[in-house]
């Protein structure tokens, strides 16, 4: 064959492989409570959530964050403070979230997270809403949908106090009949006492009247392992201090000393003493009213706090002693030669 008619050869082309990178995607779900339906409601989200991104083969799927909390504050909510310093953590590029009410119902935090997520450039998959951050609307819209959310909570939260506050002018009204400790609770009697608690009550009750700091009752409940009302082994000093200033345990019933804070805050605000429901005699009493009324007075004669009469909180320059307070009252009792 002559050399011009040789066949030249023929160079294909392989065009190079882009290199696809999957965006991952967290999931974040949230409940408010413990109720078992609420608790049926987690998991249902986070199955079908979960199913939704590993079906998409453009996302990768990095893990689930969630909480039973109130949607009201941010800082309240480890599953979505740990979610957050993951995003800050460069570990992932877009949230996946059912609605805005499970991301939070606080519509400023709710802004502000918002537009931190968007100077990391990370998007938010809104699924009820259809709505992703980074979309060109998308912060304009998630502002308006958060602004009805909010709205909407702060009428069910006002409808709720209207609810309760209107039982309570029943004095066999349930809200009168919530357990604590020292008491069970029984469908058809109420409350009912717990022996074995109630003694429990009795001596934090009698060591604090021999002069005992509630410091020294919670290292002499640990001492004995009683459990706290919580079933755990440490006491912490305000449940002693609940306890001593809790009227249900002279049978009367009282609903209503404190209320919620207007909405989005989780404080609770004292309310006005006329607005208090009381139910008397409502159940058998531990303490008697008279002992109880003379804790009282100790107790506020042994704070290191004061009111003055602006209602401002006030240290005292002097501060009791519970040692000195026993050592009194062994000599009071000493009888005589």
């Amino acid at each position: 064959m002559p050399d011009d008619e040789k066949r030249k050869p023929i160079i294909h082309v392989i065009p190079a492989k882009r290199h696809f990178k999957r965006m991952r995607v967290a999931l974040y779900c949230r409940v408010s409570t413990q109720m078992e339906r609420q608790l049926h409601s987690l998991s249902a989200q986070m199955d079908f959530e979960k199913e939704d991104i590993l079906e998409n083969p453009a996302w990768e799927y990095v893990g689930t964050y969630t909480d039973i909390k109130s949607g009201r504050t941010i800082s309240s909510r480890p599953g979505f403070q740990s979610l957050l310093a993951d995003c800050e953590a460069g570990k992932i590029d877009m949230i996946y979230t059912k609605s805005i009410s499970r991301f939070g119902r606080n519509c400023v935090d709710f802004l502000v997270t918002l537009r931190r997520l968007k100077e990391l450039k990370i998007d938010v998959f809104f699924y009820n809403e259809r709505t992703h951050l980074l979309s060109q609307a998308g912060e304009l819209l998630l502002t308006l949908h958060a602004g009805v959310a909010q709205a909407e909570s702060e009428n069910k939260s006002e409808n709720i106090k209207w609810g309760l506050r209107r039982s309570t002018m029943d004095p066999d009204s349930p809200a009168f009949s919530r357990r604590c400790y020292g008491y069970d609770r029984n469908e058809e009697e109420g409350l009912i006492l717990n022996i074995a608690e109630a003694r429990i009550v009795l001596k934090i009750f009698d060591w604090y009247e021999q002069g005992w700091s509630i410091v020294r009752i919670k290292k002499e409940l640990e001492a004995l392992k009683v459990p706290s009302p919580t079933g755990k082994k440490k006491w912490p000093v305000k449940t002693i201090e609940n306890i001593l200033t809790n009227e249900k345990y002279t049978g009367t019933s009282v609903y209503g000393e404190t209320e919620s804070a207007d909405f989005p805050s989780t404080k609770r605000k004292a309310r006005d003493p006329f607005e208090v429901h009381r139910s008397l005699n409502h159940h058998l009493p531990i303490i008697h009213e008279r002992r109880f009324k003379r804790i009282q007075k100790l107790k506020a004669k042994r704070s290191n706090i004061e009111v003055d009469e602006h209602g401002n909180k006030l240290r005292k320059s002097t501060h009791y002693s519970s040692k000195r307070a026993v050592t009194r009252a062994k000599k009071t009792t000493k009888p005589e030669n």
